[in-house]
């Protein structure tokens, strides 16, 4: 069978051109003379320079540059359309045994799934023109990009190009000894194109999946060419991998699905932090009356056990409002020293809620005291997000064991985990659930990795765990299994009572000095005021900065200490107070408020701390303490 590649030349849906040496058209298609609106006479002898628009060329080098590097390329181009108007096409370029280039110009908005019938005036027919034959055959094999011809009836291969056959990576000889279903994968439902229908002269465009001889599958999007060639129906089909913008196209989409998914968190995070600051300003109202009730109740009355309840639902409240900041903020750490028994212990209800009935939650002690420098709340979080991974392990119900203990660290297991060798408590985490292959295991505390749906999880659980661990200069390590559960060790510095120890809860004497109370809920301000009176201390209140700071410039060297919330209308608390500060460098300030996150940093030091809502008396006149010099 004799192979017509003039007819391919002229009926070509995608622009040819063949340069001379010198980089003049010696031959081109109708298909390119369409697309810039000339004649094919009027194309020959024009410079390739002369194709291009003059302002893409700065930015965009010619093929014949980059030619001389590499042999054959790819570029993007511009071209003035036949309407005038500027096209983006891609080029592909090869250099020929004489010098001369061979060039494949596709218009890339042309997306249809099938062109126009193309004919050319000027057809040959190879036996009647064997020379051109050889030229056009020079052609095909000169093509950038792979490309064959295939029998419509039988799929058999007929030729392949030598891009093919490098691309692919199969001699000929294997290409022409079997059909087109050779490279199609055995895995893919429809692995043989239909171009039942498609009449010759006309063009179909696929996407298909391929395999190449090492076993490596390529995404491409193919172009075929119907046309008859000595009595049979046969098809000419040019493929461009696209292998890599595929990759490319879907990294961009995770990523901008993890944008989208991180802009909603934050979303809900500012909402549940307006939520909390409101309720945490009633949960104030609710704490400070019930203070002032328990204190004007004599120690044995009845009524104080309504007033331990009262107050034990502020905290549970109080509670519930830290978790709802999950997301979306940067954590304002408040750490002390804590006994991790106890944290464990108060959380066992929770997680037995969370867990629901067909779980069993075990709580084991390997010491007593298990002393850490930590924030409560945020050990709390990391309990309940590991707990939650260990349900959604154990669909059919099990068993969560939490063990706390210590370890002394050597220097090499330090080193493994990347902290400092020392004394060390540890918490174990395990469920009896149907654990991990190392592919997941390796990943888990990758921040949007998840195992689960996309309406089912976040894949921030682990990684907010990790972040919470580090950040108490802690480590983290997994174990797991395929049909074996899961364990999660985390290790905590130990904590030294002596140096983390608390200011003593004790009040302050009568006329202690001047409090300057800067709240801008009226409730949560009168509340605060009755009960730093009671405990000895003259107040002024103000309900915004600028109210604030107008007296404190009236009882300049008056004020003992500032007692302000951080978020305010008008003037905030932080601006308030460097405003302040620049009067007074050593003012003591005590920031108060119903976000355990902020925005802005506070400026935290010996003379600042920060207190969350709802308080009682004696934590904030123990915060007073910390920041007044006795």
């Amino acid at each position: 069978m004799t192979l017509d590649f003039q007819y391919f030349f002229d009926s070509a849906c995608d622009g040819m051109i063949v340069f001379d040496a010198s980089r003049r058209v010696r031959l081109a298609n109708q298909a390119f003379a369409e697309l810039v609106g000339e004649s094919i006479d009027d194309l020959v002898g024009r410079h390739v320079e002369e194709l291009t628009e003059q302002s893409d060329r700065p930015a965009h080098p010619s093929p014949v540059q980059e030619l001389a590097k590499h042999g054959s390329v790819v570029t993007m181009h511009r071209v003035r359309g036949a309407e005038g108007e500027p096209i983006d096409v891609e080029i592909s370029s090869t250099l020929l045994p004489d010098g001369g280039m061979f060039s494949v110009v596709r218009d890339i908005r042309r997306r249809s799934t099938e062109g126009a019938p193309r004919t050319s005036g000027s057809m040959r027919s190879f036996a009647h023109e064997p020379e051109h034959s050889r030229d056009f055959r020079l052609l095909f094999d000169a093509t950038p990009l792979p490309a064959w011809v295939y029998d419509a009836e039988t799929l058999r291969y007929h030729v392949v190009n030598t891009a093919a056959v490098t691309h692919y990576g199969y001699s000929e000889e294997e290409f022409l000894a079997n059909t087109i279903m050779f490279v199609r994968p055995l895995e893919d439902p429809e692995r043989v194109p239909d171009y039942s229908h498609a009449a010759p002269g006309r063009d179909r465009v696929g996407s298909f999946r391929h395999r190449r001889k090492d076993g490596s599958l390529i995404d491409v999007e193919t172009i075929s060419y119907g046309f008859e060639l000595d009595g049979r129906s046969v098809h000419l089909v040019v493929i461009n991998d696209v292998t890599d913008q595929l990759r490319v196209r879907q990294h961009q989409e995770q990523v901008q699905a993890q944008v989208l998914l991180a802009q909603k968190m934050d979303a809900v995070g500012r909402l549940a932090g307006g939520v909390a600051h409101d309720f945490n300003n009633l949960l104030s109202v609710i704490l400070g009356a019930t203070e002032s009730l328990g204190q004007a109740l004599a120690p044995y009355d009845p009524l104080q056990e309504d007033v331990t309840d009262i107050r034990d639902a502020v905290a549970r409240g109080a509670a519930l409002t830290r978790q709802l900041l999950i997301f979306g903020r940067k954590e304002v750490r408040t750490p002390g020293l804590l006994d991790l028994n106890e944290v464990v212990e108060s959380v066992e209800r929770l997680l037995e809620r969370v867990l629901g009935n067909t779980v069993r939650v075990e709580l084991r002690r390997e010491v007593d005291h298990a002393p850490v420098v930590a924030d409560a709340s945020q050990l709390e979080q990391v309990l309940v997000n590991l707990a939650v991974n260990s349900r959604d392990a154990m669909l059919r119900g099990g068993t969560l064991t939490i063990t706390t203990g210590q370890t002394e660290l050597p220097i090499d297991e330090a080193s493994m985990l990347d902290i400092t060798p020392g004394p060390y408590v540890t918490i174990d985490v395990e469920d009896t659930g149907i654990g991990m292959d190392e592919a997941t295991r390796s990943r888990a505390f990758e921040p949007f990795f998840t195992t689960k749906g996309p309406s089912h999880g976040t894949g921030l659980g682990l990684a907010t765990v990790y972040g919470i661990v580090r950040q108490s200069g802690g480590a983290i390590s997994l174990r797991s299994a395929p049909g074996a559960g899961t364990r999660v060790r985390i290790h905590l510095p130990r904590g030294d009572a002596a140096t983390h120890a608390p200011p003593p809860a004790a009040l302050p004497d009568e006329s202690r000095g001047l409090v300057l109370l800067v709240e801008d809920e009226p409730r949560v301000r009168s509340q605060a005021r009755r009960l730093l009176q009671r405990s000895g201390y003259a107040v002024i209140e103000a309900s915004d900065g600028v109210e604030g700071a107008r007296l404190f410039e009236e009882r300049r060297g008056a004020v003992t200490v500032v007692i302000t919330d951080v978020v305010m209308p008008i003037v905030g608390g932080v601006e308030m107070v460097a405003a302040l500060r620049e009067h007074d460098p050593a003012l003591p300030v005590v920031f108060v408020s119903g976000y355990t996150a902020e925005d802005q940093d506070l400026p935290l030091d010996e003379r600042t701390v920060f207190l969350t809502k709802p308080y009682t008396i004696a934590a904030l006149c123990d915060a007073i303490s910390t920041v007044v010099p006795s």
